[in-house]
């Protein structure tokens, strides 16, 4: 990879930036505007390209120091973008610009300028060495399993082994490293609890949580969230509880367990015959198919190769879309395994690559990574290709939809869970380690009560949330992937009705991207908002009724 000359970059950027500012007209002052956002995406495309390349090669010296480089100027970056939003809030033509890119713009820079001062400079590039510390220890673990040192992300298949025993034993073994780990990992978040803290406090806001919602873009509150879970606790609960039921009786087990929460039937645990190659040829007669949009951009991310699908010694356990080069190709990194949930993991990156393709004409960063509304893609993505799964599983598609499904939901009451632990975390960021497990496993209780550890002491002890690393990364993001989901599984119920119209409805979202706040893309697409009083049990209801006429029509 070409060596990044920062000092250069900020040299144009503030030379780009003055332009702007000096504009005596529109046209010139857009003109400037369209090179300072290209400049940008050189700079994030660069960025994205060395993540790729360490997380696809992690004992590559090179590329770690490449990316270190980048965390380091992460700051510096930040910088010269926290001018851009003064600029942009300052437009002498501002009317012109929010003609052509909506007024969202302006939203967005004054959410962004509170959320960035250079007095915490330092503090963010702190939060960002936490951050690596916990993904290098998680990224490089080795685990002993059946007397043999293996990767913690091969246990994958084990996890999931038909025998119960081989799964109890995989399940050990992953959590043996974590509790081995417990120190760091208690460590890690307590400092990032504090730096987070340190950050909020010199932006001006009373704790963290608001500038979590701010850093992702959000529209909705914190009483929004507060309102939905109270739904989840009456209607998502109960509901779940059912799917457990019947998974338990599929498995022909009397008791569900820890360990055999993530197999839903006992074909899932059947591994794909297909070679990578037959899998890629049913992903393109599956995305040519799908629409002519989708069609032409599985042509070019496979003309390109931007994926990164083997297994490697080396290669981090991450899935992941981005774009890459300053013409802002989308790239997919995740793992095929040989398991059915490979086909889900495409469809999933594949609809945020997706996004990034149907957005790329913005030319505006903010726009074409929504973070507020990003997993919205990818789930409907997930759904909208039901159609073309006997490609992949044939007799077995029916129970790969149900598992889906199954599974999917289940994720429902989890996502709240976490949602109100990271609002405890941060609303009490001084408490104990302990006090945090004691709440967490308390908040387990009440969100997933049928949650069996077995008699396994490190998990009742409140340490499971070692594990799900959005806590550690991205504090405040895993609520997003229930918010799309209830939204995703509304359109492929219309898809169900009117398959054409669903999918514009779906092509209009991904044209939108960022350029719209959550609640106004799926008001557009004529989608029930997840934060609005007793929207949930409906959805829910029809759900039911689906999976039960499938068990009858089987």
């Amino acid at each position: 990879m070409e060596t990044f000359n920062m000092k250069r970059y900020e040299e144009q950027f503030l030379y780009l930036m003055k332009e702007f500012n000096d504009a005596e007209t529109f046209e010139q002052q857009h003109d400037w505007f369209k090179k300072i956002n290209n400049h940008r995406f050189h700079y994030e495309s660069a960025r994205n390209e060395s993540m790729i390349k360490y997380f696809g090669d992690f004992e590559n010296n090179t590329y770690k120091e490449i990316n270190t480089f980048f965390r380091e100027v992460e700051g510096d970056y930040l910088s010269l973008v926290d001018r851009y939003y003064t600029s942009i809030l300052r437009a002498s033509f501002r009317q012109g610009f929010e003609s052509i890119y909506g007024k969202h713009l302006f939203t967005l820079a004054d959410m962004k300028k509170k959320t960035y001062r250079e007095s915490v400079k330092e503090d963010i590039q702190r939060e960002s060495d936490l951050i690596t510390e916990y993904q290098e220890i998680v990224g490089n673990a080795m685990v002993e399993f059946n007397q043999n040192k293996i990767k913690l992300t091969s246990l994958s298949k084990y996890l999931t082994s038909p025998n119960r025993s081989i799964r109890k034993k995989a399940y050990t073994s992953k959590y043996q490293f974590y509790k081995q780990h417990e120190g760091d990992f208690d460590r890690i978040l307590d400092k990032l609890i504090k730096v987070r803290q340190s950050i909020a406090s010199k932006l001006g806001y009373s704790n963290f949580v608001q500038l979590g919602f701010d850093r992702m873009n959000r529209s909705h509150t914190s009483s929004d969230l507060k309102e939905y879970r109270k739904q989840v606790k009456h209607h998502g609960v109960p509901f779940v509880r059912i799917l457990r039921k019947k998974q338990k009786e599929r498995l022909g087990i009397n008791e569900l367990k820890y360990y055999d929460e993530r197999v839903f039937d006992k074909y899932e645990s059947v591994l794909l015959n297909d070679t990578k190659e037959n899998l890629l040829e049913n992903f393109q007669t599956m995305f040519t198919e799908l629409c002519p949009e989708t069609a032409s951009f599985y042509k070019g991310l496979d003309l390109k190769k931007n994926l990164d699908l083997e297994y490697r010694s080396n290669k981090m356990g991450r899935a992941f879309a981005t774009f890459i080069h300053p013409n802002i190709s989308p790239y997919m990194f995740l793992t095929l395994r040989g398991v059915p949930n490979d086909v889900r993991l495409f469809a999933h990156e594949s609809g945020h690559a997706f996004q990034f393709y149907m957005t790329r004409k913005w030319n505006i960063p903010e726009y074409v990574v929504p973070y507020d509304s990003a997993e919205l893609f990818s789930f409907a993505m997930e759904h909208l290709t039901y159609p073309w799964m006997h490609l992949f599983f044939g007799e077995d598609t029916f129970n790969y939809q149900i598992t889906h499904l199954t599974e999917s939901f289940s994720y429902m009451p989890l996502s709240s869970a976490i949602d109100e632990f990271e609002h405890f975390l941060y609303e009490h960021p001084n408490v104990s380690n302990e006090t945090r497990k004691s709440k967490w496993r308390d908040i387990e209780r009440t969100f997933l009560p049928d949650r069996n550890f077995d008699g396994n002491e490190f998990l009742e002890s409140g340490n499971s949330f070692y594990e799900i690393g959005h806590l550690f990364t991205t504090p405040f993001y895993f609520m997003d992937y229930d918010l799309a989901h209830f939204s995703a599984v509304q359109l492929w119920m219309k898809h169900q009705d009117d398959p054409s119209k669903s999918i514009e409805s779906f092509l209009s979202m991904c044209r939108s991207g960022g350029s719209l706040p959550f609640h106004k893309l799926i008001q557009g697409a004529d989608l029930t908002s997840p934060f609005e009083e007793n929207s949930l049990q409906p959805l829910l209801a029809r759900v039911q009724n689906y999976m039960d006429q499938s068990e009858v029509t089987k």
